[in-house]
């Protein structure tokens, strides 16, 4: 049997990430299936696995992916916006998008529900916990890169705790994925949005 290019064995491997993030997203790690990732990616229950060893693979693969295509994308929406204020705003309103009221034919990021079952398998897989403690790290040092920006700019006072104001931050959009589970859809964009805002104003000594 011929070698399969480089270039379709990594189509074929983003099409499996592609139908396993979804699976992920809707059904969770435990209810998710190989055999219903394999079908949704056009491939055969057993091809599955000549890409990845097991579901937990997958969902970790799937996941650092993930966590790598948000961090570069809020690096690159903020990348030609001149004022440090709203570089935090846009970083917000990514993440917003992206986990709290991702699109249905749009998904991007990692999805409130990836997040809610990645928590959830947490305690019984360390390396399903490693991962979201990497993710967790990644995003936070986005967050005091742009706040200690913000600080040296004049445009958030001397004696902000950056390191301190990240992590709170990154708690409370965390949070809005919980609010979001619990409320459903009473609970959308322009809420999770006003909430996070709430707390750079704070920071702003606006509010």
């Amino acid at each position: 049997m011929p070698r399969i290019s480089k270039d379709r064995e990594a189509a074929v491997r983003a099409r499996i990430l592609d139908a396993g993030l979804r699976a992920f997203e809707e059904q969770g790690f435990r209810r998710a299936s190989m055999h219903a990732i394999a079908a949704a990616a056009g491939l055969s229950s057993g091809a599955i696995y000549t890409y990845f060893e097991s579901k937990e693979e997958l969902f970790l693969k799937a996941f650092a992916e993930v966590v790598a295509t948000d961090e570069q994308a809020i690096v690159e929406a903020i990348a030609a916006e001149p004022s440090r204020e709203r570089r935090i705003r846009i970083a917000i309103d990514y993440f917003v998008d992206a986990a709290v009221a991702p699109t249905a034919d749009g998904l991007r990021g990692a999805g409130g529900g990836v997040l809610m079952h990645a928590w959830a398998a947490a305690a019984e897989s360390p390396m399903i916990r490693e991962q979201l403690i990497y993710r967790r790290e990644r995003l936070q040092g986005v967050a005091a890169s742009m706040i200690a920006d913000a600080v040296a700019a004049g445009e958030l006072p001397d004696g902000v705790d950056v390191d301190g104001l990240a992590g709170a931050i990154g708690s409370m959009l965390d949070g809005l994925i919980v609010q979001r589970a619990e409320k459903g859809d009473w609970f959308g964009r322009e809420d999770a949005r006003r909430q996070a805002y709430a707390l750079v104003d704070v920071a702003l000594r606006r509010a």
